[in-house]
């Protein structure tokens, strides 16, 4: 079978799906002026809300991971009816327009509701608030924690548990001993996905929490107010940081992670 014809048509689509990312981003960078960059890189707004959207997408990925590890180990192990439709749940912030995402839990958690009130008593409130940039990153990027954990659990065999408890092991021991060691590969992956997704957030977080403004909100705005020429700048440092800290989080993951 002559794979030819097949190969080089293979390549053709792979290198227009590469140029369809890479070329966009090149452009940006081609287009800067070295008086815009060194007017952006002093500027102390584009500075903060890089930061900003750095520590929340931190923050909801810790978060996402107690939520998540334990909530795909009990996916892995439990068996119980309707485990099927909460397996579809975990998936949708993914199908969900991240604006319909913001109204929902600006819905759920502004101040005149019975939740906004239980957490105002603690002093959080949601709406314009780290709070809220924090809550609107982890409902979008949580589910890449749960469906990458879910996988890492379902890899291993539950004989395997059978036999550390077999042994006198205790469950909580077999798990950080034995299971959770093997699941984290997966793990740390859902966890890079999640905090990439996070930290690229801005449709929930235009309704929710416009401030303290992150990165995108920022380009958004400055888009909004004064055209492409003053978005450009901010965008190329943006996605300057961005790239950097996804493949520094991609080196650590295959350097220190085998799986």
């Amino acid at each position: 079978m002559n794979e030819g014809p097949f190969l080089k048509i293979a390549g053709l689509i792979a290198f227009i799906g590469v140029s369809l990312i890479t070329v966009p981003i090149i452009y940006i960078f081609i287009k800067l002026s070295s008086h815009n960059i060194v007017v952006t890189i002093k500027d102390q707004t584009v500075w903060h809300s890089i930061f900003t959207s750095i520590w929340s997408a931190l923050w909801a990925t810790f978060i996402g991971c107690i939520i998540g590890v334990p909530f795909a180990y009990l996916l892995s192990r439990a068996q119980f009816k309707g485990k099927a439709i909460v397996e579809s749940v975990v998936n949708l912030p993914v199908a969900i327009p991240h604006v319909a995402v913001g109204i929902a839990l600006l819905s759920l958690f502004n101040q005149r509701t019975i939740v906004g009130r239980f957490f105002s008593f603690f002093h959080i409130t949601f709406t314009d608030t780290i709070y809220g940039i924090v809550l609107a990153m982890l409902f979008v990027s949580v589910s890449f924690i749960i469906s990458s954990s879910l996988v890492g659990f379902n890899n291993i065999e539950p004989e395997l548990e059978m036999v550390s408890r077999s042994l006198g092991a205790s469950a909580n021991y077999t798990f950080w001993h034995i299971t959770f060691p093997l699941a984290l590969p997966a793990i740390i992956r859902g966890a890079v996905l999640a905090f990439a997704r996070s930290i690229s957030e801005v449709g929930a977080l235009l309704i929710l929490a416009y401030y303290p403004k992150t990165a995108p909100i920022l380009m958004y705005e400055r888009f909004e107010e004064y055209g492409l020429n003053a978005a450009r700048p901010v965008t190329a440092l943006v996605i300057l940081f961005s790239v950097i800290i996804f493949f520094t989080l991609l080196h650590f993951t295959k350097r220190y992670v085998k799986g």
